[in-house]
């Protein structure tokens, strides 16, 4: 059986990357620069600290019996390169041509695959692009390198991918700037948005109607100038103004409490007379002075689920607390 481990050999030089319950070891200066998803497909793109793109993973939910070879695959990837080229000229007068350079099987994470040399207005590419019947998801990774030399760091990439889980009980890696969060397979993303004032990522479980929420500020001087009355109302015009209501859930009025100098708590509880429908929304805010940052916190759960719910947003509060910048 294949087993997708990190190599560690390239451990000291990379760093582990995860969204969309997908994993790959990268240089230690790349970070996730864009992300999103359609209703089939998912994809994340991530840049080098001079800002150039230098991967992209795109996910497309593909049932088995629909799927395709690695040089089915291919195929469309082709296609998809020759449209957006084709575009290109037609709205930009951009002429860039599309020229094949070399072609091999690849095995990545126990899966048949296939690497695409390419060259695309004299500048080289490479693509891997495999089908993952565990999660039932055609995968392609498009690489841009900055000499020939550099498709070795490509390769290694490929062989720390993990696109599937062996079990479970295993937790999904979700690759914030300033943390990582591992959270239960379960929940997925629902909602992000990352500027200079605010950050948030709001996570669901829609069969279970739970939600998590993590969130971060920008420098925590320039937050709280703007925000005179501190912490609390950063939280409430940025998280829960825009993250948990983003959610189009009832939100219960907040009470909020004082937990040492620099943090705060907060709950509140939905009501209905059917008890099993009431909904409980609690969570931490605080200051974290080693990096400068107001970070926030917050679960929304069936009140019946409360214990589940404590244990969660205690879990989600140590792995904040672990910085990785």
């Amino acid at each position: 059986m294949h087993h997708c481990k990190p190599l560690t050999a390239m451990r000291a030089q990379t760093k582990r990357i995860g969204w969309w319950h997908f994993e790959i070891d990268v240089p230690r200066d790349w970070d996730i620069v864009a992300q999103g998803k359609t209703r089939d497909t998912e994809v994340f793109r991530l840049a080098d600290n001079v800002s150039a793109v230098r991967l992209e993973v795109l996910l497309e939910k593909t049932p088995f019996e629909k799927a395709k070879s690695a040089d089915g695959l291919l195929d469309s990837y082709k296609r998809s390169w020759e449209k957006r080229l084709a575009d290109l000229k037609k709205k930009e007068g951009v002429e860039a041509e599309l020229k094949h350079a070399f072609k091999e099987r690849v095995e990545v994470c126990g899966h048949e695959g296939v690497l695409w040399g390419f060259r695309v207005g004299g500048a080289p590419m490479l693509a891997a692009l495999w089908y993952c019947e565990k999660s039932e998801r055609s995968i392609a990774l498009t690489f841009t390198p900055r000499s020939p030399e550099e498709k070795d760091l490509f390769l290694s990439m490929l062989k720390s991918c993990k696109c599937h889980y062996t079990s479970a009980s295993e937790k999904a890696l979700w690759s914030m700037l300033l943390f990582n969060v591992q959270l239960p397979q379960k929940y997925n993303l629902a909602a992000a948005k990352f500027t200079t004032f605010s950050s948030f990522c709001v996570f669901e479980d829609p069969e279970e109607g739970e939600y998590l929420v993590v969130g971060y500020s920008g420098v925590a001087s320039a937050v709280l100038e703007r925000y005179k009355r501190g912490l609390r109302e950063w939280f409430d015009k940025n998280i829960l103004k825009e993250a948990i209501r983003s959610l189009h859930v009832e939100v219960p009025k907040l009470k909020y409490e004082e937990e040492g100098e620099n943090a705060l708590v907060y709950r509140g509880e939905t009501f209905s007379l059917i008890k099993s429908k009431r909904k409980i929304l609690f969570g931490r805010i605080w200051l974290d002075k080693r990096i400068e940052r107001v970070l926030a916190n917050g679960v929304y759960f069936p009140s019946s689920k409360m214990e589940e719910a404590k244990r969660l947003i205690e879990d989600l509060t140590e792995q904040m607390k672990i910085m990785s910048i």
